[in-house]
């Protein structure tokens, strides 16, 4: 297999050592599969420049220091295919929450899958553009995932508790209803943007502290706050307490 995830290694070429611009046009080609060498070209030029002749030559020596299991042709009009036969924990990755959404896949199967194959971030050494906008996107798409587990009491607690180490901003919160008032004298309210589906009648809120001991006082009753910065907290509260919060703040 192919990992990608928290660390670069094969397992089936377990001596592989690539550069950073190999390793780079080699995940770019994971990921798309096919692809033109202006378009690889364009990928490297984000940070460095190179031009035609460089990545003719980093084509050459993937598909040398991957002793076969890895072919890549550079056709005619500079269009690349690659052909390999190994998984990718990437792509199993994908391919799982893709079965999620069509429901052809057990929840929690795909679940379990996920959390096996997830070591961390993608490649979480490298700051090209194009790889920290792919790893934030398999990041959010993983998120969205774990995120409906955590609240759905299929999912064992043992399950729940290796995917909060992962994914330390998981940790989310109930408000307790006795405090809306200290939370809206306390903190900027707002509601998020519902970028993952949560559980019916909840709904995401950020916190931004105003007094640092008010924040102390929301942390120290509610142990897994998600902490989005030094100055805001991600709560998952009941949506009726969120209108309460919202009224409070409306009257100040």
């Amino acid at each position: 297999m192919i990992h990608l995830l928290g660390d670069f290694y094969i397992d089936e070429v377990p001596d592989c050592e690539l550069s950073k611009s190999e390793l780079i046009v080699f995940s770019y080609l994971i990921v798309k599969k096919q692809a033109w060498l202006t378009e690889v070209l364009n990928i490297l030029r984000a940070s460095d420049y190179y031009d035609e002749s460089y990545i003719r030559k980093i084509l050459k020596n993937l598909n040398r220091k991957l002793n076969g299991y890895f072919k890549i042709d550079l056709l005619k009009h500079s269009k690349i295919i690659i052909k390999h036969s190994l998984n990718v924990d990437i792509n199993i990755i994908q391919s799982q929450i893709e079965a999620l959404n069509t429901r052809k896949q057990e929840f929690q199967e795909a679940v379990t899958q996920i959390l096996e194959l997830y070591k961390g971030d993608f490649l979480p050494f490298l700051h090209n553009p194009w790889i920290v906008s792919f790893r934030n996107l398999l990041r959010s798409l993983v998120f969205s995932v774990f995120l409906k587990a955590y609240f759905d009491s299929r999912i064992p607690d043992h399950i729940k508790i290796r995917f909060l180490k992962i994914l330390p901003e998981s940790y989310l919160s109930l408000a307790n209803p006795a405090i809306p008032k200290l939370i809206a004298e306390g903190f900027e309210f707002s509601t998020v943007d519902r970028v993952f589906d949560f559980s019916e009648g909840l709904v995401a809120v950020k916190l931004k502290v105003k007094e640092l001991e008010i924040l102390n006082q929301i942390l120290s009753k509610y142990e897994k706050a998600s902490i989005l910065s030094d100055t805001e907290i991600l709560l998952l509260v009941e949506s009726q307490l969120a209108k309460e919060i919202l009224t409070l703040h409306s009257v100040k």
